[in-house]
């Protein structure tokens, strides 16, 4: 299959006509998950150290204490050691999964995109038949990077449970990690496994039957965006993807691991919603690099490195944004034609 990328794809959304709609609103199920408490909030800051800490621990050895270089304290606080780490040889994806015995948890985290500007680039929007649910329809580069990962993923999780009963299974990931992160933890749920499900900065994995399904499946799921983060936003709406519901929108200020307010999280219901991130416009890299404190540290292997990159992508910078503005609209014009 031929793969488009954002910037080949502008004049197609442009010259096309939208695909017709699924359902803009997915139900408001789970009551409970529709408010944000301090408690909520304080999980939101611990699993974001998890999703950073996966770009600095990616090949860690099987027993290593999870380390970033201060960039995750209460992590490394914990003492949680490295159970196994995978990565993908065709997709260039990594992850850990970590035992925390302060916490009594297995953690799956999984890394994100170690450039945004090319990631956002270069992403294509290729559907492929998911094999989480009948009809559903997945984002093939997320699909391809858990397939490298699943069979050694589940093989840990599962043992690490035998060894540790009772224990609480959570996936976490910024970015693409967010993505995949998503889909393995959807899997394991339908494996039997119950996992809780944390994301930062997550694009949109699938179809709308997908992202309903696994809406609506079993345990929590805190999918949280940041201000205008770019990376939310795609793949666009009108390509047929739809998010996972419902949002967890850091609505304003600086994302900070000590003071974010609960009063700035907004929770946004429905699989196409418009009035929160997807609704913004720009190419703010710094609020996908901010999820209660940095995403990287310094010392990391394979850390962003666009600020640095910046003064040089200027031009680049403006072509990229201008697309991702012409996407923004026309979702938004699509939703709202509903």
């Amino acid at each position: 299959m031929l793969a488009l990328s954002i910037l080949s794809l502008a004049a197609l959304a442009v010259a096309s006509p939208m695909r017709s709609a699924q359902d803009y609103a997915t139900s408001l199920r789970n009551v409970a998950r529709q408010s944000v408490s301090e408690s909520d909030v304080d999980n939101f800051a611990f699993y974001a150290e998890h999703a950073s800490a996966a770009y600095c621990n990616a090949g860690a050895s099987t027993g290593a204490t999870v380390s970033c270089g201060g960039n995750c304290p209460e992590v490394e606080a914990n003492g949680a050691t490295i159970l196994g780490s995978f990565d993908g040889l065709w997709t260039g994806i990594a992850s850990y999964v970590a035992l925390d015995t302060a916490r009594t948890e297995i953690v799956l985290s999984v890394r994100g995109s170690s450039n945004v500007r090319n990631w956002l680039s270069n992403l294509d929007f290729n559907f492929e038949d998911s094999p989480i649910v009948s009809r559903g329809r997945v984002h093939d580069g997320f699909n391809r990077a858990w397939s490298e990962m699943r069979s050694g993923v589940t093989a840990t999780i599962r043992d690490a449970i035998k060894a540790h009963p009772g224990y609480r299974v959570v996936a976490t990931g910024h970015s693409l990690g967010g993505a995949v992160a998503t889909l393995g933890a959807a899997q394991l749920r339908n494996d039997g496994i119950p996992v809780d499900i944390y994301t930062y900065g997550s694009p949109r994995v699938g179809n709308g039957v997908l992202s309903d399904y696994i809406s609506n499946q079993a345990g929590p799921e805190f999918r949280i965006t940041h201000l205008d983060d770019p990376v939310p936003r795609l793949p666009p709406i009108i390509f047929g993807y739809r998010h996972t519901s419902p949002e967890y929108w850091l609505s304003r200020g600086e994302s900070t691991a000590d003071d974010y307010p609960v009063s700035d999280i907004r929770v946004c219901p429905g699989n196409a919603n418009i009035k929160c991130n997807a609704g913004t416009f720009g190419l703010d890299v710094d609020a996908h690099l901010t999820y209660f404190g940095p995403m990287t540290s310094d010392i990391c292997d394979g850390a962003f490195k666009t600020r640095a990159a910046a003064a040089s992508a200027d031009e680049d910078d403006a072509e990229l944004e201008s697309r991702l503005n012409a996407w923004v609209e026309q979702d938004i014009a699509f939703v709202e034609g509903q």
